[in-house]
């Protein structure tokens, strides 16, 4: 439970100083693993296999968490791209014969 506090306030760290990563998961991961000490100039295979990529889904999920709780700390535009993708998904899963995509047409 430690590490995860700690691990949280280094993605909080992350998105107050960079606004980028409010944006990108990518730059969110690449910032936080900086921060850690961790070596991001190395390929992926070699972070991945030496074990040092193992809380890329803990750092989103902070991300998620933090940004529920602080909504500063959130994008407008990605914000309201994820809510309009997930009103079209809503509406997909209630109709399953028709595509996203033909759902994203009919609304434009």
């Amino acid at each position: 439970m430690k590490s995860l506090i700690k691990l949280q306030d280094v993605v909080l760290a992350e998105l107050t100083e960079n606004e980028n990563s409010r944006k990108s998961d990518t730059e969110l991961l690449v910032g936080v693993f900086r921060r850690m000490g961790i070596d991001t100039r190395k390929s992926f295979v070699e972070l991945a296999e030496s074990g040092q990529l193992r809380q890329m889904e803990s750092i989103t999920r902070a991300r998620r968490k933090l940004q529920a709780d602080h909504p500063e700390l959130r994008d407008d535009y990605v914000s309201e791209a994820r809510v309009k993708r997930e009103e079209i998904f809503r509406e997909y899963a209630k109709s399953p014969a028709v595509t996203p995509i033909e759902i994203e047409i009919k609304r434009r």
